[in-house]
């Protein structure tokens, strides 16, 4: 009995040292992969916070970039916060928030992975980490956004992480997932009301229709808006209303920030009366302070360094082709090319093409991410693309 009971208290010891060993050996900001990991069922698991086993290990992990609804008014800001951002009643967000909790204990059935630098995630007493979970090739903070369970909110990542998206293009993608979520009125979208966010998709000059089989898109000029290219708001160059769509923001504060321009870095916002730590973690995911470079390959690549581009050959990366009314040279066909380069979207130019290669042109640069080589050149004061002979 003596000897069970010392076997016991040697494997407990084990144990406990193993577990504590692992816990001093997480290392802060550099990423790891934790394969094959499990849910736990536990009264804390909500939409975008939850215990996972990993080895003989668990923990609680807290998603990056999304925030699903509240599954309680604990945190009546948050509610308050939530129900604005989706115009809904706050009453609706409980109800919203526990489907968003049946939709991740339905996704995490069975082994996933897990990837976390183990910062972090405060909120609540127990300690939490942010992390993104994959599975079967799609991420859970995308599949929320996507199925309109989630909003875009909190932390994100400062780099990418192993076999994964740089942020700003992860970041795009959910904007993404978000917008055709709010125009197929998926989730919780289909309740809204007349949010500032629906009311920015209805206002949106992009319509698009098909004519000969080529897509016509008639779009609003991204140098005509204060928003980013990448789908996230420029302080330095929003307009008022676009400040607000902001979580926390309203007029005054948006007025606030228009007065303290130049802007130079983000953190820097705090400076500003009325902005806070805590206001400024609640959307600075979705903000910038100056504009990305363009992605290589690109229109607006070029267009960037016009001076040295001009009048030379140049390699442009075709994400679509659509149709043009503009009046072409003789023996040449106008159409608009539609760049992008690594999922990032790089502007258009209109692109005059001869007719002898016209309709082989369009039925090739029917494939995406196809590149095209010729002639960036003014004509009488336009930048075109002349694909020659």
């Amino acid at each position: 009995m003596a000897h069970y009971m010392r076997f016991l208290l040697n494997t407990i010891l084990l144990c406990t040292i193993t577990a504590a060993l692992h816990a001093a050996n997480k290392e802060v900001g550099v990423w790891e992969v934790l394969e094959g990991c499990r849910l736990i069922p536990s009264d804390l698991n909500d939409g975008d916070s939850f215990m996972i086993q990993y080895g003989e290990n668990k923990a609680i992990f807290r998603l990056y970039y999304v925030d699903a609804p509240e599954t309680n008014a604990v945190y009546a800001d948050r509610v308050r916060d939530q129900a604005r951002y989706f115009s809904i009643p706050e009453q609706d967000v409980i109800v919203s928030g526990e489907l968003a909790s049946q939709f991740t204990k339905l996704f995490l059935r069975g082994e996933f992975t897990l990837y976390t630098k183990w910062e972090d995630a405060r909120g609540g007493s127990k300690q939490r980490y942010y992390g993104l979970i994959k599975k079967d090739g799609n991420y859970l903070s995308s599949e929320l956004v996507k199925n309109g369970l989630a909003r875009i909110y909190g932390m994100p990542t400062k780099q990418a992480w192993p076999t994964g998206y740089n942020p700003r293009t992860f970041l795009s993608r959910l904007k993404n997932s978000e917008r055709i979520a709010q125009r197929a009125r998926t989730g919780i979208w289909a309740v809204a009301g007349s949010s500032k966010q629906m009311a920015g998709l209805n206002s949106l000059g992009n319509h698009t229709e098909t004519v000969a089989g080529v897509q016509t898109t008639t779009t609003v000029s991204s140098h005509n808006r204060g928003s980013s290219k990448t789908g996230m708001v420029n302080v330095n160059t929003a307009t008022a209303a676009e400040l607000e769509t902001l979580p926390g923001i309203g007029p005054a504060l948006a007025q606030s920030i228009i007065q303290a321009r130049p802007i130079e870095t983000i953190a820097s916002l705090v400076e500003i009366s009325g902005i806070s730590d805590k206001k400024l973690a609640a959307f600075q995911s979705l903000i910038i302070v100056v504009e990305p470079p363009p992605p290589a390959n690109t229109v607006d690549f070029y267009l960037a360094d016009l001076e040295n581009h001009l009048n030379t050959q140049v390699t442009l990366s075709i994400q679509s082709v659509s149709s043009n009314e503009s009046v072409s040279p003789e023996t040449f066909r106008s159409v608009t090319l539609h760049t992008a380069s690594g999922g990032e979207s790089g502007g258009s130019i209109t692109a005059f093409i001869p007719d002898e290669f016209y309709d082989s042109f369009i039925q090739f640069y029917r494939e995406p991410n196809r590149e095209l080589t010729g002639l960036l050149y003014d004509r009488d004061g336009e930048t075109v693309f002349v694909y020659q002979r």
